[in-house]
């Protein structure tokens, strides 16, 4: 941490880059001085206007507020007030879990909060709403002219449900890619945004399942039928549509880092039809398992336990090792930034690990809020910068990526100038 406040960093030579490659396109002898580097690319220019993607933005909430309004009138206030309150008060239990998983995994490149808000309104909203308008129409496409009950159970559960909610899902990924690929620029990004659409999902589709049981368990007098959905779907499989909408995301975000138009539809085509896959063997597994009237659950857990968690603990070990993966990466493109004379060694080490991100804004907030603001601006800012230089390199370098290049330079300059003014004593001792 004495680097930060150090009165005169020492002085590195770096020789400029070739024009055509990607590195740091001036010397830095004094990683604080923004003089130093040189006229600033001409940006670069927007074909919208702000006040256009402003109001794109509000659009986009505007109907996912309508779309919540109509599933509240059509789908959730049929079930009464006491139901309701019922079932979205069971609802929690799951999606805290999912968002401390989410919490976890983004914690280390922190997503902006806006955009994990709209992430997950649209998986409770957008993609509820979307799949229950295009549902039925396409059920009764695909099923015969007079199909049995059992028939178009099958359909709408195997069938209908797998690509009409994975596809409505995945939509929010793809919107997310619209918007810049600044939201998903990696695998871990992909995830995190796929993890709370899917979190969202099933948090308005379990409100109804709760919903549903608790009626059935007030008409036969018995609790039983609603605690075993509760169990079977808050407890057992609150990452069922997590991991599903997961797939494509994770296909995404590798097209993404890989900056790859062909990625782009191999692997989300890919990541999107496993997902399908997925959720049609978890859906048919209640019209093909056994069941034993004694015990009526029995069946169930025994796929539970030999299927479906071993798929979940795979995909969590994927995800798991892309987090080390992005720490590793990290610390790769820093040092080479620190190699450069921008950053200290000990400054790598303390953006790399959580545990010294935290001490050093612990120290950074013993001298004010502000120095402490400062302190998480530069580190975000060298998370961007090292995650924006992995990505770049797999791909063809333009203007606006050195451009944004030198804005987080520039930025972290800035911060540590300020962090630097704020915790230096005024007076020597």
């Amino acid at each position: 941490m004495s680097t930060l406040g150090a009165s005169s960093p020492p002085d590195v030579s770096v020789p400029a880059a070739a024009p055509d490659g990607y590195g740091y396109d001036v010397g830095r002898p004094d990683p604080r001085g923004p003089g130093s580097m040189g006229q600033a690319l001409p940006p670069r220019p927007r074909r919208r206007r702000p006040w256009v993607r402003w109001a794109l933005f509000a659009l986009s909430f505007l109907a996912l507020a309508g779309g919540a309004v109509l599933i509240y009138l059509f789908v959730i206030l049929p079930l009464g007030f006491g139901t309701s309150l019922v079932a979205f008060t069971a609802a929690l239990v799951p999606v805290a879990i999912v968002f401390s998983a989410v919490w976890w995994i983004d914690r280390y490149t922190p997503q902006p909060r806006i955009s994990l808000i709209y992430a997950f309104i649209w998986g409770a909203v957008g993609s509820v709403a979307l799949a229950f308008v295009i549902g039925g129409p396409f059920t009764s496409w695909i099923s015969p002219s007079e199909p049995s009950e059992i028939t178009a159970s099958f359909l709408g559960a195997v069938v209908q449900a797998p690509i009409i909610e994975e596809s409505m899902k995945s939509a929010g990924l793809i919107g997310l890619l619209i918007w810049g690929r600044r939201y998903i620029a990696g695998p871990i990004d992909g995830v995190v945004y796929a993890a709370l659409i899917g979190g969202g999902f099933a948090f308005t589709e379990n409100i109804l399942y709760f919903g549903n049981s608790f009626h059935q368990a007030q008409a036969a007098g018995e609790v039983d039928t609603f605690w075993q959905t509760f169990m079977l779907r808050g407890l057992l499989s609150p990452f069922a549509h997590v991991s599903f909408t997961s797939l494509c995301g994770l296909g995404l975000g590798i097209a993404a880092e890989r900056r790859s138009l062909m990625l782009y539809f191999g692997l989300g085509i890919g990541g999107l039809s496993l997902g399908m896959i997925l959720h049609a063997v978890w859906n048919g597994s209640a019209f093909f398992l056994p069941v034993d009237p004694e015990n009526p659950i029995g069946g169930f857990l025994r796929y539970y336990l030999t299927i479906q968690v071993p798929i979940f603990v795979l995909l969590a070990a994927i995800v798991l090792f892309l987090r080390l993966r992005e720490r590793r990466i990290l610390r790769r493109r820093l040092s080479e930034y620190g190699r450069a004379g921008w950053f200290a060694p000990s400054e790598v080490d303390m953006l790399v690990a959580m545990g010294r991100r935290r001490r050093a804004e612990h120290w950074a907030g013993r001298h004010g809020a502000i120095a402490r603001m400062a302190m998480r601006s530069l580190i975000r800012a060298a998370i961007e910068l090292g995650m924006q230089r992995h990505s770049a390199m797999h791909g063809k370098v333009t203007a606006r990526t050195r451009q944004r290049e030198r804005e987080l330079l520039e930025r972290i300059t800035a911060d540590r100038r300020l962090i630097g003014s704020l915790t230096a004593p005024v007076v020597r001792r």
